[in-house]
This record gives structure tokens, sequence and C-alpha cells, in this order.
């Protein structure tokens, strides 16, 4: 009987020991999610932030100095065969409370075929500047203050195009020119050095990509059919465009009347 009773106290021990084992694991655990969580969020650029196009509405500017400071980014070479590059401009938050980075580079993709090519990237950048030693050309791209979230890089046969989606609109009128304010597609033609911008109505750019083995980009826009300045993905409709980049011309990519009969067979 007391050999019985000394083995339940061991057992109760061991169990006791195990149990509160088993609680500092998951301690451990959710501390170490909790500091790579913070670590993560100091690290993601923050689109949010944007581009202060209005100090005062963004900081108390009698009680706090504020300046965007310039970063310049890793070139890149836009044909391997030519010294012709672009560089992308991020900018660093300049307060007397805090210094927040803005990175570049967060996504990438890339196609080739034959005479066919295409890179794309995302980050946060306020400019580019393009420098090519063949013409002895350094210049920005754009020159008039502007947030840029996307860009990307296209070669069809001789035709080199450099496309960005951004905003230099403050259409909600917080100060800052970011994703939260509608986009437009940036066209820029290396060889003449021209820009154009693809905007549509009460519309913005959601995503563009190239029509794989065609002359045309599609560009994918969320519709703000309530006129609230802000596209509500869940409640508000989509619509595709395209660029022919021959022609420099573009339209929806469903002709209307096709999307007027489809309409019609919903409400019916």
């Amino acid at each position: 009987m007391i050999d019985l009773k000394k083995y339940n106290q061991r057992l109760l021990a061991i169990l006791g020991t195990l149990a509160c084992l088993g609680l500092l694991i998951l301690i451990l655990i959710g501390l170490f999610d909790f500091i790579s969580r913070r670590i993560r969020s100091n690290w993601t650029t923050k689109n949010d932030s944007g581009i202060v196009i209005n100090q005062n509405q963004v900081i108390d500017t009698s009680v706090f100095s504020f300046s965007q400071e310039i970063s310049i980014l890793e070139p890149y070479q836009l044909d391997t065969a030519k010294p012709v590059f672009i560089i992308p401009i991020g900018q660093k938050d300049q307060t007397t409370k805090r210094i927040k980075v803005m990175t570049a580079g967060i996504g990438f993709s890339s196609s080739e075929v034959e005479e066919y090519y295409y890179s794309s990237f995302s980050g946060l950048y306020n400019n580019f500047v393009l420098i090519d030693y063949l013409r002895d050309i350094r210049k920005p791209i754009f020159s008039t203050k502007i947030a840029l979230t996307e860009w990307a890089y296209m070669k069809i046969d001789e035709t080199q195009l450099i496309l960005f989606k951004g905003t230099n609109k403050d259409l909600n009128e917080d100060g800052r020119l970011n994703d939260d304010d509608f986009q437009s597609l940036f066209i820029f033609n290396v060889k003449t050095l021209d820009t154009k911008e693809l905007s549509f109505d009460n519309q913005t750019v959601r995503e563009f990509e190239p029509l794989k083995m065609t002359n045309k980009i599609y560009v994918r826009t969320g519709k703000d059919i309530n006129l609230d300045k802000q596209f509500e993905s869940r409640k508000e409709p989509t619509d595709l465009y395209f660029y022919d980049v021959a022609t420099g011309e573009s339209e929806t990519l469903v002709p209307e009347n096709i999307k007027k009969k489809i309409q019609e067979i919903l409400n019916n």
C-alpha cells in the first residue's frame, strides 16, 4: 500500500513537471511569434505612409520637424548587351520622433521568350532615373511629386517600355500620395523619352500585365460606382482594358456592346 502511494506521488510529480514544461514551451512559442510579428511589421514596406504632399495634414509641424530624404536604390540594367540602366528612388521619413525606411523590390517576376521580355517589381518609390551611357542621358523620369507602388520593364522587338503604377493626385486629401489614392498607369518609352498616363474616370488601376505573345498590355481597374473616391473590392466591380504598344491606343478589352448584353442577361 505504501509502495502504491509513493508510486502515485511520483506519477503526479512527473505529470506536474510535464505540464509545467508544456506551459513553458507554449509561452516561449507565443513570445517568439510576437517578436517575429513585430520584426516583420518593422521591415515591411508601409505604402499607407506614402509620399507626403501636405506636411500639416500628416504631422504637427509646430512640434516636430519633418522631411523626406531620397534614398538611391540598386540599378536595374534594361538590356544586358547595352549600358542602359533604370535606378529606383526610395525615401526615408525624417522626424524628431522616428525614422521609417521605405524599401523597394518586395516582389519580382519575369518572363522571356525570343524578342519578348518582361520583368516586374513592387515597393514604394518617388521617382526613377534613366542612365543611358550610349546616348549620354541622365534624367529623372518624373518631374512632379508622385508615389509609385509597382513598376515593370517590357521589351517587344525593338520597343522598350517602363510601366509604373502610381498616383500624383491626393484624391482622399489626407496629405499623402499612396495606394489609398486612385492609381494610374504611366508608360515611359525608353527610345523617345516620352511618358504617357493611362487613367480612367472614377476607376483605379488595380494591376497590369502583358498579354503574352502580343503587343498589348491588359489593365485591370476597380470601378468606384458610388463615387465616394474609394474602391470596395467586395462590393464594386472591376473592368479590363488594354494598351496597344504599337499604336499607343487603349480601349476596353471586352467591347461595350457585349458588356451591355451580359448586364441585361444578369438583370432579367
